[in-house]
């Protein structure tokens, strides 16, 4: 009945039980609250920083300027709608260890998705 107890407060630290990326992405989930600032990572820092990888062979400069460009929107999301300081400058590994678990997840779904497929 009563839900207080088990939700934590917006200003409460992550748990410091789990592996790296467990508390990595909790951390992360606490520092993107604002709506907009998640857009801006989510619906575009993270996709032009995508592209800019892909593009990275064929047009060195263009994918160079595409990653700052994403880069620049996503902190302009932190110290405009979140007021605080962007994980990457306080821990600089965390997008590295975020990209590895999310890539881990899709390519364990896949290989679950593609097992079942097996079966039928």
């Amino acid at each position: 009945m009563n839900e207080t107890a088990s939700t934590s407060s917006p200003t409460a630290d992550p748990p410091r039980s789990g592996s790296k990326p467990i508390r990595l992405t909790d951390r992360y989930r606490q520092e993107h609250r604002h709506p907009i600032n998640h857009f801006l990572h989510v619906g575009v820092g993270w996709p032009m920083a995508a592209v800019s990888v892909i593009l990275l062979p064929f047009r060195p400069l263009w994918s160079l300027a595409l990653f700052v460009s994403a880069y620049a929107i996503m902190f302009f999301g932190h110290f405009v709608f979140e007021r605080n300081i962007p994980t990457v400058l306080k821990q600089p590994s965390t997008p590295f260890v975020i990209a590895f678990s999310v890539i881990r997840g899709l390519l364990g779904s896949v290989a679950r998705l593609a097992a079942t497929q097996r079966i039928r």
